[in-house]
């Protein structure tokens, strides 16, 4: 079933229990004003009338704010749907164009990534064209929050590129297995809570919001052919590596390991985030991002979730501060994707196998509206 059509259902049996519970106060305000009535006459008559009328007032406002919730409910899921239908016979025709044309436009970007390989300056260089393309991404997408925030939230596409690192003695970092369960997690989570589908960057890849969420399988996921060396196996300081040479050499990969989306990177509109599964990203950390890059790193996944160094949300949360999501307590909400131990209270902990985070309404607006979220 569509996920606007869902949410369309989810939102009207809500209306409906509005309304019941607004029945029942209506009755039970009813019940205490006859009750606080004074008993003797014409004392009660006008308060008898006035409870009465009061009531009547009550259920006829319940009723009809049921009806405009129900109303609107529809009028939004239907603008929804349309938009769905629209953006899937657009997308047939703009992906197919892209899977042709876009290795031409790819091979003049990477001229660009190129001089984003140079140490220092490279990083100024990404910089400059992520920050331009974070504030664009924001202004264009202005009139998509003032939908989603009416309630009115289409499916929109998140592309991803996976490469799982071999270390110094050509071993894979993590299984392949492992990798593909934690994508299905980050892949099931931001379809259900913002409608925004996670797809592999790669060629004549359709997709339609008439769909359920996409099943991750191992041609998601790709084992980068080279060594690497103990700076990007075990990234330490986010910044520090970024402005140094293991930044110049994550981006060596990114653009040469996910070649196809470098028009997309340059000029910032539906950037793919590349998603580095490294070896060790610690002290208490599971995974590293900027925020402003375009690539997350997440510590090597073993499938043993009584490993301290292991959580199943891991993916799914480092995509999350791509799209501008910060951390929160949590105390604040422990199921909440971008939930951290320590972050507000250096003592709070939290278990690493909590498999089903959840994002809020706040945190769907900001990640529909990162420059990586689009309709295209």
């Amino acid at each position: 079933m569509p996920r606007c059509i869902e949410w369309g259902e989810e939102r009207h049996q809500e209306c409906t229990e509005t309304e019941d519970r607004g029945y029942d106060e209506c009755a039970r305000e009813e019940d205490r004003g006859y009750s606080e009535c004074c008993t003797w006459a014409p004392c009660s008559w006008f308060c008898n009338a006035w409870v009465w009328i009061s009531n009547v007032v009550c259920v006829a406002w319940t009723w009809v704010s049921n009806v405009v919730c129900i109303a609107w409910t529809w009028i939004t899921t239907a603008v929804c749907v349309v938009w769905d239908v629209i953006t899937t016979v657009v997308n047939v025709i703009l992906v197919t164009l892209e899977s042709i044309f876009g290795w031409v436009l790819s091979a003049l970007a990477f001229v660009i990534e190129l001089l984003q390989m140079i140490p220092g300056l490279g990083a100024l260089i990404r910089w400059i064209l992520n920050g331009i393309s974070y504030v664009l991404g924001i202004f264009n997408s202005l009139s998509d929050l003032v939908l989603g925030a009416l309630g009115i939230r289409p499916e929109k596409i998140l592309r991803i590129c996976t490469v799982i690192l071999r270390d110094e003695n050509g071993t894979p970092t993590s299984n392949v297995a492992d990798v593909v369960a934690m994508l299905q997690l980050a892949v099931d989570v931001y379809k259900r809570d913002a409608n925004v589908r996670i797809v592999p960057l790669r060629p004549f890849n359709y997709s339609s919001g008439f769909a359920e969420a996409g099943t991750v399988d191992e041609s998601w996921v790709q084992v980068d052919p080279n060594n690497s060396d103990s700076e990007l196996l075990d990234p330490e300081d986010s910044f520090k590596n970024e402005w140094g040479t293991a930044g110049s050499k994550f981006q060596w990969k990114i653009s040469t390991l996910c070649f196809y989306g470098a028009w997309r990177r340059v000029s910032g509109f539906g950037a793919p985030i590349t998603v580095f599964i490294v070896r060790d990203t610690r002290p208490r950390s599971l995974g590293r991002s900027l925020g402003i890059t375009d690539y997350v790193v997440v510590d090597a996944m073993t499938g043993d979730v009584t490993n301290t160094n292991y959580s199943p949300r891991t993916p799914a949360h480092e995509i999350g501060h791509s799209c501008m999501l910060l951390h929160v307590c949590v105390d604040d909400g422990i199921d909440n994707l971008m939930a951290t131990a320590g972050h507000c209270d250096p003592d709070s902990t939290m278990s690493p196998d909590r498999i089903n985070p959840v994002m809020d309404n706040g945190q769907v607006l900001l990640v529909r509206s990162s420059k990586h979220v689009t309709y295209f």
